[in-house]
């Protein structure tokens, strides 16, 4: 039986199908997923206005959820998934990208106050708050799978790493702006 191509898999996880065992091992893919997450993420930061900072955000992203990834499969004694799984994870976070690249771009950089919003803005705002919520999903899907857990355990791991990114994140560049 042959292996269905990385997309056709890409797009099966983010329909919460299949899991992280279904991708390649290949380190060499998961390290140039890497570069092209970063370049996505770089031009979804320019759109907003963050391009200065938005490079070394997005690697801080993918530092923090690879590392904290490599750390909880190697508690449990499954680092050989690591590959497997940081490749679904990095695929998947660049299908959301480019999901929601498009709609930041129609909706522009944020406005200085709330009051200054336009209601397209305001309507793709929760659009990109339902992407978020739905990446989540996606990557408590892939952890449940490479961890062999419930999803309520993956999903309780991946909002802790988005904590922990969000926390790193403030620290560095918060007290730069």
């Amino acid at each position: 039986m042959s292996t269905p191509p990385v997309a056709d898999t890409v797009i099966g996880l983010c329909r919460l199908r299949g899991g992280p065992q279904d991708l390649p091992h290949a380190p060499r893919l998961a390290i140039l997923l890497l570069a092209l997450a970063t370049l996505l993420d770089s031009a979804i930061g320019a759109v907003l206005g963050d391009g200065g900072n938005a490079p070394l955000r997005s690697l801080l992203s993918s530092v923090v959820v690879l590392g904290l990834c490599a750390v909880a499969l190697a508690i449990r004694k499954l680092g050989n998934r690591y590959v497997q799984t940081a490749i679904a994870l990095l695929a998947c976070s660049i299908a959301f990208s480019l999901l929601q690249l498009p709609v930041t771009r129609m909706a522009g950089p944020p406005p200085a106050t709330a009051a200054e919003l336009t209601g397209a803005q305001v309507l793709l705002g929760w659009f990109t708050l339902g992407l978020f919520f739905w990446q989540i999903a996606v990557n408590a899907h892939i952890v449940r799978h490479a961890m062999d857990s419930s999803f309520g355990f993956a999903l309780g791991l991946v909002a802790t790493w988005v904590l922990a990114f969000w926390a790193l994140d403030h620290a560095l560049f918060a007290a730069a702006a």
